[in-house]
């Protein structure tokens, strides 16, 4: 697979920021901006099949890979979620994109949830896919397939050792090894995987900074944003899904749906669900 076939009419480019540049790509839609901040072990690249439906009905959609992810450069710090934020912010900025739906998963949800409390003049609307920012509310009560029986901790070790070091040597041999990525392909998914392959092998061990930055407060973020917010969460059991709606109801306007079968990568597991969801909660607004 070429760089030339994932794209299929979308186009790339860079821009910089205060330490590092940016890489992005852009369906170029002629609706409103749909602006795509990833997880830690993704790049902008692999989150293009599973938001192409959005740019199918016509949002312009533009994802990017975060420092120290994909194409874009990786200083040794920057990584706290005030530095993402300010990337996310910069990228909407110089590509003039007015009144975007801001759209992150995992460590993109934090980082989304910080800039539209940083800026909340800035986003249309907000889209959170299990931002890391409540992960820890899951702890011992989870019903996530990508949470194990040690809860986040077991988790976030998983991450961990997938960027230090190699996590196999070529693409062929991780989409071998890898039970996840396997489980993609036998279901047919060969695209996702191979391009969840090739984010896996292009993660910089300095991206790790931002598992040591500290944790971002719900009850300080949330109620500074002010535009309408969908989180999609994965499914849990029911005293943390307690946890999470208390916690989402420090939104001004917000909606929580907990999305039952999903794990931690909630657009990936549940794809035509989540993407019913956030649809309809756009044609909202």
């Amino acid at each position: 697979m070429t760089i030339a076939d994932t794209l299929d009419g979308w186009s790339e480019g860079d821009l910089e920021v205060d330490d590092a540049s940016l890489h992005y790509y852009r369906s170029g839609g002629g609706g409103r901006p749909f602006v795509v901040a990833h997880g830690i072990t993704a790049d902008g690249r692999s989150r293009i099949p599973l938001v192409e439906p959005l740019a199918d009905a016509g949002y312009d959609v533009v994802t990017y890979d975060a420092r120290g992810h994909g194409r874009s450069g990786a200083p040794a710090d920057g990584y706290e979620y005030a530095d993402q934020a300010a990337d996310l912010v910069t990228l909407v900025d110089a590509l003039e994109l007015e009144e975007p739906v801001l759209y992150g998963h995992s460590m993109g949800g934090t980082t989304v949830a910080v800039a539209a409390a940083t800026r909340p003049d800035l986003p249309h609307a907000v889209v959170l896919e299990d931002p890391e920012l409540l992960l820890g509310l899951d702890a011992g009560d989870s019903a996530a397939d990508d949470v194990d029986a040690d809860g986040e901790n077991g988790f976030l070790e998983t991450i961990t050792e997938r960027i230090r070091g190699q996590p196999a040597a070529s693409r062929e041999e991780l989409l071998e090894t890898d039970a996840g990525l396997r489980t993609l392909a036998d279901a047919g998914r060969d695209r996702l995987a191979t391009l969840l392959a090739d984010a896996y092998l292009r993660v910089d061990p300095n991206a790790e900074g931002v598992l040591a930055a500290d944790r971002v407060d719900v009850a300080e973020v949330f109620p500074a944003i002010e535009a309408p917010t969908l989180i999609l969460k994965a499914d849990a059991g029911p005293a943390a899904r307690e946890r999470h709606r208390e916690a989402a109801s420090h939104l001004a306007d917000g909606r929580l749906v907990h999305v039952d079968g999903a794990g931690h990568c909630v657009l990936r597991d549940r794809h035509e669900r989540a993407v019913d969801e956030i649809q309809s909660f756009l044609e909202e607004r």
